[in-house]
């Protein structure tokens, strides 16, 4: 049994809960920004044959025939990332992750329980607050009017009235025949109705369902209404999201495992071995390094031997002394690796110590991001380091102001991205850079994959446009995941009611609502387009192997201008 890398399955809309609270009247919205994209389907990080451009477009088109819509998804995810100029794949996504966003909210009890409830005036009042206030947000308002969030509801209602699920669990009873009949008029009747603002769009919701209540009888009234407020939502783009206080709170399951690490593992014959450890991982960075075939005897302190995955799991739970203490045996000696709980997002080693080559890798970026990348920079200078190999692979995101920072430690002057959005913080927002003499102003070679993405994205694009004419940064590896946004909590009060110290009870959930769109330097969208590296390589090796090669490239001396004869 082997342990891989792990990954949930990239519902875009649906991340790492957010406990972020609304800011007052007046106060900035800088700490709420995130621009985090998810990770692929696990598969992709391991596969060693991947599937073909038009073997993806097969699958995909099988599974959206079968009504497998989240085989369909997966298929696009790929086909997305193996076929950059293909047409209509990103709409065929987007489409994909709608239906499995609502398949999969039908079958969660968390989600369930929070429309059950909800009164039908309370559904009807929170569409009505998303009618009002994500216009006014949203970052392009001319796809956000409420005619079309009005539009995307009836889709969605159109949707979940053929699911089963739905029917089963909201509706009751009700003869099929009329059902169908009443989902038939939503696209014939309804989805032609004029909605021209807040008043419109609450008086609309509230006749469509009590029409659909004379028609046949709703177990769950609230349920239609909560439908039109997701789709009017997942309507906007693939990132904005309706979240009810559930999944708003709850933290993602914990994975006992070490992969995080960069460690993979596997129980052979009662023994817990070292399978391998991933390229880059802070595992990997470590001056003990292990090794595959080590066997891990103990796990702070817990006995390995005839162990399994939940034994693991359970001495990984039990830290020792605000460490993992690992406990290795090779065939030539024994040695303890200590493993920090909280892993550091940004590590740094000499990998060319005779040309003065460095190599950071930054994982996510938090608020802590560029400080570390001072200490860094800081210490590969004390070294001597005269290149820099700067890898950004994997990292999925996490604080834009953050990723804005960090590329300022590699940039003396000039734009680094550009906002499009309503917010004043992001309205037509140029964030540049004034280090100065500050910058570790060499040659930098940046690693990029197709799991690259978001802030990510904005220090790589950044780089390679301020570099590209002294020609002192170059891109290595593979077309970047493309998303270009930046997400905003949207807290909703229509259904709230007052606790007993006359406090919003905040039971009405939040929108995850994109608030902006990021503009390389060169001008170009960064969202559905992604970065595509001057190098163009696919195997994770080789592409180290290139950026240490042109990261030597880089450090020889220019060729002086030829001098030509006058005339």
């Amino acid at each position: 049994m082997t342990l891989r890398w792990t990954s949930r399955f990239p519902l875009l809309g649906l991340l790492a809960p957010l406990v972020f609270a609304a800011p007052a009247h007046g106060q900035s919205l800088a700490p709420f920004f995130e621009s985090k994209a998810p990770r692929l389907p696990a598969k992709l990080a391991v596969a060693s044959e991947k599937p073909s451009a038009a073997q993806l477009r097969e699958r995909a088109a099988a599974a959206e025939k079968a009504g497998d819509w989240e085989a369909a998804f997966s298929a696009y995810c790929e086909l997305s990332i193996a076929d950059r100029s293909a047409t209509g794949i990103r709409e065929k996504l987007n489409a994909s992750l709608r239906r499995v966003q609502q398949l999969r909210r039908h079958r969660d009890p968390g989600f369930q329980q929070f429309v059950s409830g909800l009164a039908a005036t309370d559904g009807v009042n929170l569409f009505a607050e998303v009618a009002a206030k994500v216009p006014t947000l949203f970052a392009d308002p001319a796809r956000a009017t409420p005619q079309k969030l009005w539009g995307h509801g009836i889709e969605e209602l159109h949707r979940a009235l053929a699911n089963p699920s739905f029917r089963q669990s909201f509706i009751g009873d009700a003869p099929a025949v009329k059902i169908d009949a009443f989902r038939s008029s939503l696209r014939s009747v309804w989805a032609r109705r004029k909605i021209a603002d807040v008043r419109d769009a609450r008086a609309g919701l509230k006749q469509l369902v009590a029409a659909a209540q004379d028609r046949f009888p709703i177990r769950v009234p609230a349920a239609l209404a909560i439908e039109f407020v997701c789709g009017a939502c997942s309507g906007l783009d693939e990132y904005t999201v309706f979240l009810t206080p559930t999944q708003l709170a709850e933290p993602p399951e914990p994975t006992f495992d070490l992969s995080a690490y960069g460690i993979l593992l596997r129980f052979e014959n009662g023994e817990l071995i070292v399978d391998g450890v991933l390229p880059g991982s802070w595992a990997a960075f470590q001056p003990q390094q292990l090794r595959k075939g080590d066997r891990m005897t103990r796990v702070n302190g817990h006995v390995m031997e005839m162990a399994g995955p939940e034994l693991l799991a359970d001495a990984l739970r039990m830290p020792m002394n605000g460490l993992h203490e690992l406990q290795i045996a090779t065939e030539e000696a024994s040695f303890v690796v200590r493993l920090p709980i909280a892993l550091p997002t940004v590590w740094h080693r000499i990998v060319g110590s005779k040309e003065g080559i460095g190599h950071i890798r930054i994982s996510e970026f938090q608020a802590t991001t560029a400080r570390d990348v001072d200490m860094a920079l800081a210490a590969l200078k004390a070294q001597d380091v005269r290149a820099i190999l700067l890898d950004l692979r994997g990292n999925r995101g996490g604080s834009f102001l953050a990723a804005v920072e960090v590329a300022k430690r590699f940039i003396p002057a000039g734009l680094i991205v550009s906002t499009q959005g309503q917010i004043g913080e992001v309205a037509n927002r140029v964030f540049s850079s004034d280090f100065g003499m500050r910058a570790m102003d060499v040659p930098v070679v940046v690693l990029i994959d197709s799991e690259t993405a978001s802030a990510a994205e904005v220090v790589a694009a950044a780089l390679r446009d301020n570099h590209q004419r002294s020609e002192r940064t170059v891109l290595v590896g593979m077309p970047t995941f493309g998303k270009g946004t930046i997400q905003y909590p949207l807290k909703l009060a229509a259904a709230d009611d007052p606790d007993h110290r006359g406090k919003p009870s905040g039971k009405s959930g939040t929108v995850r609502l994109t608030i902006a769109r990021l503009l390389a330097p060169n001008g170009k969208p960064i969202n559905g387009a992604g970065i595509t590296p001057e190098y163009i390589v696919a195997d994770p090796a080789r592409q180290w192997e290139v950026a240490f090669e042109r990261a030597l490239e880089l450090l020889q001396p220019m060729s002086p201008a030829p001098i030509l004869p006058p005339g």
